[in-house]
């Protein structure tokens, strides 16, 4: 019977990353906020490539403050068009739809369209993949006019979005198919010059758990989320601690040579 020993390797650089990205996160995020309840995220993102330029993208969210019972927050459905380069650059347009849950006997949710607009760029450092995304996206939301809950008006917005992700193998198994990684984000948003309330900065988000690839299609992702968000009808800020559960599925349909070879990235939407 052969034992094999199975080492971990994290290389310096990969541990000094995590390090500057938690000193990013102290810096960003306030100090005075109150928690709220706890969140449960579950989302489903889908990729399919029929081109060497082109593919197309959706994924559903569903959001609960509770397991069990189901105590149902939001829901949701994104829908775009990819275009890629051969430089690891990738552009989106595209179309979203979400829906916030309202504890009201007239109406189930309040409705949100969204049109978005979106340029990201995937590069590596050593075994490290690095990811930068910014989106630009123009909101029509039905938003409660009073604390009754009795009138609803709709507005619009625009609102500016940066990602920046990073993810390394915690493991390496050349024999094993399953393949193990850790994943950290950070993602703040910026509004431009509407009245959205007492902050410039109205919510950032950081990330951070494991992604398990048991083949080349499927991903799973198992994150911790930390969420500081600004409600401006009450004028406060929460801390909300989420946990997210997020299955990547990325189909490649081409049947010609392949002259774009540049892996697809699960990034955490």
């Amino acid at each position: 019977m052969k034992i094999q020993i199975r080492k971990i390797i994290v290389k310096k650089s990969d541990w000094r990353l995590v390090f500057l990205f938690f000193v990013l996160f102290l810096a960003i995020h306030p100090i005075k906020a109150q928690f709220a309840k706890p969140q449960w995220w579950f989302t489903y993102n889908h990729i399919g490539r029929f081109d060497d330029r082109w593919s197309y993208g959706f994924d559903l969210n569903y959001r609960t403050t509770g397991l069990i019972p189901l105590n149902s927050s939001l829901t949701a459905a994104r829908l775009g068009m990819n275009y890629h380069t051969k430089t690891g650059f990738r552009i989106t347009g595209g179309y979203a739809w979400f829906g916030t849950f309202v504890p009201t006997k007239d109406r189930i949710w309040l409705h949100e369209n969204r049109i978005y607009e979106q340029i990201q760029y995937n590069h590596t450092l050593g075994k490290v993949n690095l990811v930068h995304r910014i989106r630009v996206e123009q909101r029509w939301r039905q938003q409660f006019t009073n604390e009754n809950l009795d009138e609803t008006i709709s507005t619009f917005t625009n609102r500016y979005r940066y990602l920046i992700q990073f993810d390394g193998p915690i493991t390496e198994y050349p024999e094993n198919k399953t393949s193990l990684r850790w994943q950290l984000a950070n993602e703040f948003f910026i509004h431009n010059k509407e009245e959205v309330g007492y902050m410039l900065f109205d919510q950032n988000r950081t990330l951070a758990g494991v992604l398990i690839s048991p083949s080349g299609s499927l991903s799973l992702a198992v994150l911790y989320q930390l969420i500081v968000q600004q409600q401006p009808f009450l004028r406060e800020t929460f801390l909300i601690n989420s946990f997210r559960i997020t299955l990547f599925h990325t189909l490649d349909f081409r049947k010609r040579k392949k002259t774009i070879q540049i892996e697809e990235i699960s990034v955490i939407d």
